[in-house]
């Protein structure tokens, strides 16, 4: 009986801590459909530096609007953001809140369409994607980078992946640097 309640707490754990997977939500509170995802992390230490390449489809004949949000575990910070605007990844720079409200209010007054990634309740981010081109695609790209917890001597790392349709394209790639122990 008591090895049965060990797993389900376990269970019960995992699920309340687990980080959940970055969506699109567009007008109509439907999900944009992940179409590709590249997912690269580095770890040298303890220290891990992860970047989620997505590309979001509009399968629908009109331009959408949506909402990225990206939720973060505890002690992860986002330290790079880039979109897709007209063809070309464009890379945001981290400002102080004061001071990027300023900037937005000055962008949207010259009829340009920024990108402003905000941190949320929690350690949760979002930010406005538009345009989302008719029947195309949508690329994002954030980083970002946490000191990795030891448990039983080991560094655990975890991503999540929570994926609710099949991916077109999916891809992995984990570079342990100055490891004495292979990762297993």
């Amino acid at each position: 009986m008591k090895k049965i309640l060990l797993v389900i707490l376990l269970l019960a754990s995992y699920n309340s801590s687990s980080q959940n997977f970055p969506t699109v939500t567009i007008e109509d509170e439907s999900k944009l459909k992940l179409h590709k995802l590249i997912v690269d992390a580095e770890i040298s230490g303890n220290y891990a530096t992860v970047t989620y390449d997505m590309t979001f489809y509009n399968g629908l004949d009109r331009i959408l609007e949506g909402e990225l949000t990206f939720p973060l575990a505890q002690g992860q910070t986002v330290s790079h953001f880039a979109m897709d605007l007209n063809g070309k990844l464009r890379s945001a720079v981290v400002v102080e809140k004061e001071l990027g409200r300023v900037t937005y209010e000055s962008t949207i007054k010259q009829r340009i369409d920024p990108a402003l990634l905000k941190q949320t309740q929690g350690n949760n981010y979002k930010v406005r994607v538009y345009p989302i081109p008719a029947k195309g695609y949508k690329r994002i790209v954030i980083t970002y980078e946490q000191n990795m917890l030891v448990n039983a001597g080991s560094y655990h790392f975890n991503t999540p992946f929570g994926f609710e349709k099949s991916l077109n394209n999916f891809k992995i790639e984990i570079k342990c640097n100055n490891q004495l122990i292979p990762p297993e």
